[in-house]
């Protein structure tokens, strides 16, 4: 599907090039047929692709006067390791592959953002860098990207998530911090194996990860303030290979998810803390493993409003409320301001869910929310208004 197709209009277009993307899902870091359908998608609208050494992934710019500021829209590309079971008509041909969290929804409401701002480019007070992020759900897209220089002169950048709990025509919208930090560990716990029926003669790491992982709880409720939210949770657990057996190690993961880089860090330490005392309690050893993911996405007041005040025009706007789940738009705003918002795909299951739907009707909505924003930061940068 090309997105300058004559006589047909942006919706159906759009709807075209979701049901295309949504049967072709590919995981982090391996969107290459994703990337290749972005690429053939921008060069049909005669926008210039923008060469950083991305092995996926692709950053274009709409060039207005290049005197005047840049600012970046993005749009995630990966999908999940999950095997869809939704009943739709375009439902994954890939198994095992899903666009779960509708990252296939976001990219294509960026390219019907795209179409119109190229069309309306010699107007525009500035220029516009699309950065379409691979890997955003393994946390290494945003790096990689900023690693490569994607946000140099880049003064403002936006961005939105669809949100199956909310209407379609509505947008949820909130200052300051929104979603979680996020940090994944895996903890391995290193013993020594034995008949099951002589625990004696060995080390039970099995029994030491049981009373690592109870203990692990006791971090937010005795040392986080109260006042603060943090929630650390275990998601998996290995060890042994049959019932009479005790195995030499054991190992399990989960994930911290914080607002506050205090509590964030403490969590941290007293994890570490209690895995390495606790182990050694038992005359074991433990390895704690970090997978440090994007820390709080924190939203620019000043952008935030002016957010606001474009959705209003056309939107329903209701408050976001804080999310524990994590984005690595974060990874943005730690170097320009932005504003992330959830824009409503009402559906019948939440994110990450084998049934999960995004409703092609918030295409539109998300599209033009692009426009207007992006429209509206050059204005007022090129007027000389500070963010």
């Amino acid at each position: 599907m090309e997105m300058s197709q004559a006589n047909e209009s942006l919706e159906d277009l759009m709807y075209k090039l979701l049901v295309n993307v949504h049967k072709h899902p590919e995981l982090s870091g391996k969107e290459t047929w994703t990337t290749q359908q972005i690429i053939k998608n921008l060069n049909d609208l005669n926008i210039p692709i923008k060469k950083y050494g991305l092995r996926t992934g692709v950053v274009a710019e709409i060039e207005g006067n290049s005197k005047l500021p840049i600012v970046a829209l993005r749009a995630d590309i990966d999908a999940l390791p999950l095997q869809e079971e939704s009943n739709l008509p375009y439902h994954s041909q890939i198994p095992g592959v899903d666009h779960a969290c509708g990252h296939d929804f976001h990219l294509v409401s960026l390219l019907g953002a795209a179409k119109i701002l190229q069309e309306e480019k010699n107007s525009l007070n500035g220029s516009v860098r699309l950065l379409f992020e691979p890997g955003e759900e393994k946390h290494f897209g945003a790096k990689q990207m900023i690693q490569a220089g994607v946000l140099q002169d880049v003064q403002a950048i936006f961005g939105i998530h669809n949100m199956p709990k909310i209407p379609v025509g509505t947008v949820a919208i909130k200052s300051g911090k929104l979603m979680a930090s996020n940090d994944n560990f895996q903890i391995v716990i290193h013993g020594r194996g034995s008949h099951a029926a002589m625990p004696h003669t060995g080390q039970d790491p099995i029994v030491a990860a049981a009373s690592i992982i109870t203990s692990l709880q006791s971090i937010v409720s005795r040392n986080i303030d109260p006042a603060e939210r943090l929630v650390i949770t275990v998601g998996q657990i290995s060890g042994g290979h049959t019932n009479n057996v005790i195995p030499d190690s054991c190992s399990f993961s989960g994930t911290i998810r914080a607002f506050s880089e205090i509590s964030r860090q403490l969590a941290k330490k007293r994890l570490q803390e209690i895995a390495e005392q606790i182990a050694l309690a038992y005359d074991e050893h433990a390895d704690v493993i970090w997978d440090q993911g994007p820390t709080q996405v924190n939203n620019n007041v000043s952008i935030t409003k002016r957010v606001y005040q474009e959705a209003s025009k056309f939107m329903k706007v209701i408050p976001a409320e804080k999310t524990n789940a994590d984005d690595d738009f974060a990874s943005f705003e730690e170097h320009v301001p932005g504003c992330y918002v959830f824009v409503g795909s009402k559906g019948n299951s939440n994110l990450h869910h084998s049934d999960f739907i995004a409703n092609p009707e918030g295409l539109k909505y998300a599209a033009q929310l692009h426009v207007r924003v992006a429209k509206r930061l050059l204005n007022d940068l090129s007027n000389g208004e500070k963010l």
